[in-house]
């Protein structure tokens, strides 16, 4: 039995540039630290190629926070903490939840 790949895009485009220009494209796409396929794709589409080299950490410290607060929260809904303006702290990550989001969307 064949296993089919598990690939979103299906369709190959192939085409041909110069080699100077290769090495560019290859450079370019290395810089932002993603693959080449990315890279095409996004200059393509029109997105901006944006390397921002601290979003993963921020990202990463996000999440973490996001997890305590959700423990937060159940401990508040357990009645074993009492928790001054959770609801308030519950919409602003959210709020920098939807910017991160808004940001991520635009960049590569």
């Amino acid at each position: 039995m064949s296993k089919k790949p598990n690939r979103t895009k299906s369709v190959p485009l192939t085409f041909y540039v110069t080699e100077a220009d290769s090495q560019r494209i290859h450079r370019k796409a290395e810089a932002c630290g993603v693959s080449l396929t990315k890279y095409l794709t996004d200059c393509a589409v029109g997105k901006e190629i944006i390397r921002i080299d601290a979003l993963t950490e921020f990202t990463k410290a996000l999440k973490a926070q996001g997890n305590n607060l959700n423990q937060l929260t159940t401990l508040a809904n357990m009645g074993r903490i009492t928790a001054v303006n959770v609801q308030e702290a519950c919409a602003l990550y959210a709020d920098i939840q939807r910017s991160l989001k808004t940001l991520l969307e635009r960049t590569v």
